[in-house]
């Protein structure tokens, strides 16, 4: 792992005058950056918890690094909710929140927390050199609550910083060129979350890679943001989620410049893989992990049905699911998650213990159910839902948005691919599924759209 010293994070010389973040027709420089880091510590209290909800990638560095200056434990929410927020803020200590729009913020907030809209200006790179306390800085992040309630993870910089050398590491040996054959990276998903704290915000910082400032979600936007910054050639990394690859996949259009795909926060289905492939004209690689553990494993998907193992990460199975050990994670963790070893370091997901589902005498994993729904004709996002019920003959739902769906010729198709005991016996038609920034859906979000459902059932 490099020495925390020749990191941008300690602001060196040979990293003062390098790209950090392109926004719009402007360059911050690392050492930009942290001077605007600087002056902003210099209005939060030593040992104040932030919240940063900043959007832009350098309103987040910016507060990113000024909290980690003054010492600050950073609380990163589970979701952009107002309510998860307000409860978050409920429970910290003396909390500061920083947004870099005045929209983010909520009028209740006030009585909770000290609100600061921070508009980072570009100054001079005066800011001294500085090495953090990494063993003792703090960062707060959430579970997606896809299984229960979102719950409380720790971790330190240094772990950050270890997951991220790590992962460097392996992009290191898949990419030809290696990382520096990469002009920076191109980021579709939040910085809030583990996946994208680790993926854009600490491979940015431990590698020296710059980002765009903006986040792209459709693929127009995606496909301009590559073409934009196409002046002086080279290639860009994309962090995205397998939605958006399904999303691009679906576009048909080919997308520019483009180095390498890299995709989590949920299962990616091999044939999506392999479609998003042909369009970027580059490797898409899946990341397994957690918010408990960061990056655990890689895969090419669309080529290799087994994961690989990081370097210095063993998963083993044990009767709750699995031990993962490795050195950018407190270890042992216990996952739910249920793995076959295949040779050395290989190994197959098999899903989750609390993922499986039992109706009519048949078991089937509901991850993998919902696998099969990327591949589904016709439906723009979905998802399957099995209703708490005490009824022995309950039954799936189909929980979809956009276009409206021929029921008679979705059912003929799954009825090819699953036990009939899988097929939905109804379809619930919303606007919009509750997704949060990372593409995860809240058990607990579904339940009131289904609760929701039944009582207009009920209503004459």
């Amino acid at each position: 792992m490099p020495s925390l010293t020749a990191l941008p994070l300690a602001n060196g010389p040979a990293w003062r005058d390098r790209p950090a973040v392109l926004r719009g027709p402007d360059t911050w420089t690392w050492g930009e950056l942290h001077a605007a880091a600087q002056a902003l510590a210099a209005e939060l209290p030593a040992g104040v918890t932030v919240c940063n909800l900043c959007h832009g990638r350098v309103g987040f560095l910016v507060g990113w690094l000024a909290a980690l200056r003054q010492g600050c434990l950073q609380v990163l929410p589970p979701s952009g909710g107002p309510a998860d927020l307000a409860a978050l803020l409920g429970e910290a200590i003396e909390p500061v929140v920083l947004a870099d729009d005045p929209l983010i913020l909520q009028p209740g907030w006030d009585g909770l927390a000290r609100c600061l809209v921070i508009r980072p200006e570009r100054t001079a790179p005066a800011a001294p050199s500085w090495t953090p306390d990494a063993g003792h800085l703090r960062v707060r992040l959430y579970t997606s609550g896809s299984t229960g309630r979102p719950e409380a993870q720790d971790k330190t910089l240094a772990q950050l910083v270890q997951g991220a050398a790590v992962l460097g590491q392996c992009l290191e040996a898949e990419l030809d060129g290696g990382l520096a054959s990469l002009r920076g990276l191109v980021c579709s998903v939040p910085p809030q979350h583990m996946f994208g704290l680790e993926a854009s915000v600490m491979l940015a910082l431990v590698h020296g890679l710059p980002c765009l400032d903006e986040r792209p979600l459709l693929p127009a936007d995606v496909r301009a943001a590559f073409e934009g910054r196409n002046a002086g050639g080279g290639r860009w990394a994309w962090i995205t989620t397998p939605l958006h690859l399904r999303a691009l996949a679906r576009a048909g259009d080919p997308l520019p410049h483009c180095g390498l795909a890299l995709a989590s926060t949920m299962p990616l289905a091999p044939g999506i893989a392999a479609q998003a492939e042909a369009h970027v004209e580059a490797p898409v690689l899946e990341i397994y992990g957690s918010t408990e553990t960061g990056a655990l494993a890689l895969r090419r998907t669309a080529h290799e049905p087994l994961w690989r193992a990081l370097p210095g990460v063993t998963l083993s199975p044990v009767a709750e699911g699995t031990e993962a050990r490795g050195t950018h994670f407190t270890s042992p963790q216990i996952l739910a998650d249920r793995i076959e070893p295949q040779g050395e370091a290989g190994f197959r997901l098999l899903g989750r213990q609390a993922d499986l589902i039992k109706i009519a005498g048949r078991r089937a994993s509901l991850a993998g159910l919902n696998l099969l729904l990327q591949d589904l004709p016709g439906l723009d996002d979905g998802v399957f839902y099995l209703p708490e019920s005490s009824e022995p003959t309950e039954r799936l739902v189909l929980i979809h948005a956009g276009a409206p769906l021929d029921r008679a010729a979705v059912l003929a198709w799954l009825r090819e691919r699953l036990d009939p005991a899988f097929l939905p016996r109804a379809f619930i038609h919303v606007d919009a599924l509750p997704r949060s920034g990372p593409g995860k859906l809240a058990r607990a979000a579904l339940d009131a759209i289904y609760a929701q459902w039944v009582t207009q059932r009920r209503t004459p």
